[in-house]
């Protein structure tokens, strides 16, 4: 088996499991989650804003070696979370394009966006990151209802 890149969503309870959490994540030939990348608002501590309403927006890449939920969230882990497919490869392979991933979260971070619920958020930078890999976040996972912000194309500089 391959490494592979995969489009996650976390259905949240607070809303009845209609409105998801979307997110990127990268596992190896055995399917373990090696990192993973969301979005969402950070508190002025840096820390990861779990129930935001507004604030920086920012993305956050989780390596998988070095837990601290505090600071880097994990959604892939989680039982109702699921996943579709985006890439299958090398190693090598998936590793350049999650270096892709990993420079556009940084942009992200250093955009000064703001978060909002409804129109850039989590689901934003999941489209953001999957696209900025040149791939497509898989049309189920996508939606006004269902991934708010999923069809908010960020506007970063391209510094």
């Amino acid at each position: 088996m391959n490494h592979r890149i995969l489009f996650g969503s976390y259905p949240i309870p607070r809303f009845a499991g209609i409105v998801s959490h979307n997110f990127v994540v990268w596992t190896d030939d055995t399917g373990r989650p090696l990192y993973e990348i969301n979005g969402g608002a950070a508190h002025a501590d840096g820390s990861f804003n779990y129930c935001a309403i507004r604030g920086p927006l920012t993305a956050v890449v989780t390596d998988y070696t070095k837990r601290d939920l505090v600071y880097c969230p994990e959604f892939y882990v989680r039982p109702t979370s699921r996943t579709t497919l985006l890439l299958e490869g090398s190693v090598s392979s998936i590793a350049a394009r999650w270096r892709t991933a990993v420079d556009v979260a940084e942009r992200i971070r250093l955009s000064k966006l703001r978060y909002s619920f409804l129109v850039q958020n989590s689901n934003s930078v999941a489209t953001a990151i999957t696209e900025g890999m040149g791939l497509k976040p898989p049309s189920a996972a996508v939606g006004r209802v269902k991934a708010p912000g999923s069809h908010r194309h960020l506007v970063l500089d391209a510094t």
